[in-house]
Formats: C-alpha cells, structure tokens, sequence
C-alpha cells in the first residue's frame, strides 16, 4: 500500500508539472514544423488528459465504452511517450480521440505545418461527389493535363478508398460514417510539406493519369488561377429563379453577420418572394440563435422548440453504493439503475431546452419553403433543422445531414495542443435520435457525377422542380 502511495504521488507531480508546462507553452512562441518541446511526462499528461476528460464528460462515451477506452489508454502510453516529435505526439492523440466516434470530440494541434491542396506540380481542390474523389479545381496551367472533373483513383499505389481507411479515416472525429467518408476525401491529401505522393487520375474520357508530386508553394503554382474560378464566399447569398422563387445559401451560423446579412435582404423577400429555397449544405454550424432568429421570420410560430439536451453527470458518493449493484438487480427497481448507471459512468440527467421565443408582433414571411441539407450541414445547422420540424410549409431536399451537434468543452495541452470534449446529447424533443444517425430529408436528392461534370446543381433542380407550383395551405 505504501508504494502504490508513493506511485500515486508521483503521477501526481508528473501531471502537476506538466500542467505547468502546457501553461507556459501558451505564452512561449512555438514555429510551425516539427517540433521536440515535449518531455515524455508532457505526453503522458497530454494522453492522460484526453482519456480522463473523455471518460468523465463524453455525451457520447458509449460509443467506445470504458472497458475499451481504458484498455486503449494502456495500448497508447508506450507509442505516446516514445513519440518522435510533438506532431507524432499529438497525431496519435488524434486517433486516440477519434475512437470517440463524436464529430465535436478531437484533438488539434495548432503548430502542425500542414498542407492540403498545394503541390509542386500543380493546386487541387478535391470534392466528395457520390462518394468518390473528384477534382473540383486545378490550376488553369494544368487543367488541360488534368482536366476538372477526373477521379482520383489511386493514391500511394493503393486505391482510394483503401488509402482513406488506412491512412486518414482513422485521425478523424466524426459522428456519421457518410460524414466520415467525405471529410476524408476533402482532406486526401493533408499532411506535412515536402511529403511526397503518387496519384493516380481517370479523366473524364477515361485517360489514366499517373503522376509524383511533393507538398509545396512554388511562385507560380501559388500564383496561377484556379480552374473553373471558386466564388466569393458569404454568409448569406441572394439569387432569383423563375421570377418569384427566392434561392438563399446560408453558409454558416458562426457570427452575428449571418442575421445581419439576412436581415438586409429581408424587405426583398417579404416584396417579392412566393416560394424560399433555403441551401444549408455547406454550413457548419456556429451558434443555435443565431439560426433562430432567422428562422423566426420564416414560420408563423413565435416559440420554436429546439432539441432536448442531456449531460453526463458523476456523483462519487452514490458511486460508492453502486458498486455493490449489479445488472440484475436494476431488474424494476429505478433507485438501483440509477446507482448502476453512476456507477458505471452511464448517467445522463437532463440539461434543458434548445428553446427561443419571439415577439408576437415580429414580421414574418411564410411562404412553402424547401431547405436544401446534405452531408456537411452540421452541428447549429442541424438545431436549425430541428426547429424545423413539423412545419407544414417547409421540406426538406438532399442527403443525410453530418449528425454532428453538440457543445465542447475545450483544455489546453502542452506545447499547442487542443482537446475538445463534446459535453451534452442533443435529441428532438420527442426523444428521436439524430447525433449519429443524421437528419433525413423529406426528399432525397444527391449531387451525381455527370451533373457535377456539367456544372449542374442536381439537388438545386430537385428542389426548383418540386416548388415550382407550390402554395401555403
């Protein structure tokens, strides 16, 4: 007993120190690169971190359980602590974390010198399109040799896909396989300037293009233009279709500039528009009031009733009395499956209500309305779909949503590190689950290949061709 006091003092002091250090590293200007600041306690405390905020707060720990969790924290410490490098270090955390199999829970680390779309050949953008990696942009020098719209069929001598589940899947948070699957094609080629790549592209025609290139920023690739030209990107986009149909991208939920921007165009809307086509595929959320008050001008409700909420909680004192339950004995007896549950850090009491009122004189335009969704409509831009639900005048066109939401909690690690830890379960209030499953739309309509060659906006039409005769009831 004496040792295992003394051992416990130990860790103690390792994790006191190390806390220290991390507050230090805050203050200390670390480069971009490979970087060795972190000792070998630095890393066990980071490690050490992630699975004791994770085990007590994780909305979603059932995910992986604690017998696994636990068993993969002994599996890690040795990698861990041999790391060569902080951004080893912190790319094993990543894994680690990602064993949550919650889009909000992660570990990032700031100092990495990453690069994604730059090589010394040529710039790509790479964009999920029916699950497959597509070029969605190339420099115009190259785009003749590497036309928009080839697959990326190969990478590294493996197929895609295969390459994705080996070398990518496995470092990425998410809540949803189809989530999953399109960040890692977004992200084929993340990592580390100057590492190397052999890809292979199919052309639309069929033309099988191999080719080795390294991560870099030559002047004329970071100066070249890119082919076809990218959009400015706003908060909120305007366009007319068929003189009174209204098409309004929503791209992101993330400032007071997204209701103020809305706002601005609002006058025109309530003139002019008889039908609303509301796109939410690209906006990755932000803040949940933000998407009720825009929301609140659209429906004739003045409460809109958003999702329930629900927060793991840890109580030692009863913990102490669980111990002694068993499965058995929970069998019709609520006292007992509560202290089972605590026991058994699977506790949950309810937080509240995602839920906004507004003024009974507010002005409002309701008018049938469709939002288009899809694979990247996350976290806040799914709360929006959930005020959403049941109104009578609104559909929903495209894809699954990311079935991501949540609200992190956020720590420090050493050296410019960053763990995220999502702390509450969002349900509908009906008790339906959408974190991890997703929110399905009325309608489904997905982007097809030949129509992204084309340049045509597939779940665009959709919506265009099911509004068209449309009236509020």
């Amino acid at each position: 007993m004496f040792k295992n006091i003394l051992m416990n003092k130990f860790l103690l002091t390792v994790f006191f120190f190390a806390s220290i250090l991390a507050s230090k590293a805050q203050q200390q200007k670390i480069p971009y690169g490979i970087n060795t600041y972190m000792t070998p306690g630095d890393k066990l405390y980071a490690l050490s971190k992630v699975w004791s905020e994770a085990k007590y707060n994780e909305a979603f720990f059932d995910n992986v359980g604690e017998k696994a969790w636990d068993s993969l924290y002994l599996a890690m410490i040795k990698p861990v602590m041999e790391s060569e490098s902080d951004n080893e270090c912190y790319r094993l955390l990543s894994r680690y974390c990602a064993m949550l199999k919650d889009g909000h829970s992660y570990v990032y680390y700031e100092y990495n010198p990453t690069v994604t779309t730059f090589f010394d050949k040529f710039q790509i953008i790479v964009k999920p399109v029916e699950g497959r990696a597509m070029v969605s942009q190339i420099s115009s020098k190259q785009s003749n040799w590497i036309p928009f719209g080839s697959e990326i069929v190969a990478v590294n001598g493996l197929p895609t896909s295969r390459y994705m589940e080996e070398a990518i899947m496995p470092y990425k948070s998410s809540s949803t396989k189809h989530y999953l699957n399109d960040e890692s094609i977004s992200g084929l080629f993340c990592s580390l300037r100057y590492d190397p790549y052999d890809i292979t592209f199919l052309t639309p025609k069929g033309d099988k293009i191999v080719t080795h290139v390294i991560h870099d920023f030559p002047p004329d690739i970071k100066n070249d233009t890119m082919i076809p030209v990218g959009k400015e990107w706003k908060f909120v986009e305007l366009k007319w279709y068929q003189g009174d149909v209204a098409y309004i991208a929503i791209n992101s939920f993330n400032s007071k500039q997204v209701v103020d921007d809305f706002e601005a165009i609002f006058p025109e809307l309530k003139e002019r528009a008889k039908r609303l086509i509301i796109d939410i595929r690209n906006n990755s959320g932000g803040n949940t009031s933000y998407a009720a008050q825009i929301l609140s001008r659209l429906t004739p409700d003045n409460d809109l009733v958003g999702a329930s909420w629900y927060t793991r909680v840890h109580k030692p004192d009863q913990m102490s009395w669980g111990m002694r339950v068993n499965s058995n004995d929970t069998i019709e007896n609520r006292e007992n499956k509560v202290l089972f549950e605590i026991a058994n850090h699977r506790y949950y009491e309810k937080g509240g209500e995602s839920n906004f009122t507004f003024n009974v004189e507010r002005e409002r335009h309701v008018v049938p309305t469709v939002i288009l969704i899809g694979h990247q409509t996350y976290s806040a831009a799914e709360d929006f779909l959930v005020f959403c639900d049941n109104q009578k005048h609104i559909t929903l066109i495209g894809e699954m949503t990311a079935g991501s939401t949540g609200n992190p909690i956020t720590w420090n690690l050493p050296y410019g590190g960053l763990l995220s830890i999502c702390s509450k379960k969002d349900i509908y209030p009906d008790g339906r689950e959408f974190v991890g499953v997703g929110i399905k739309p009325d309608l489904e309509s997905h982007l097809t290949i030949d129509d992204f060659r084309k340049g045509v906006d597939t779940v665009l039409e959709t919506a265009l061709s099911f509004i068209k005769n449309k009236t509020v009831d």
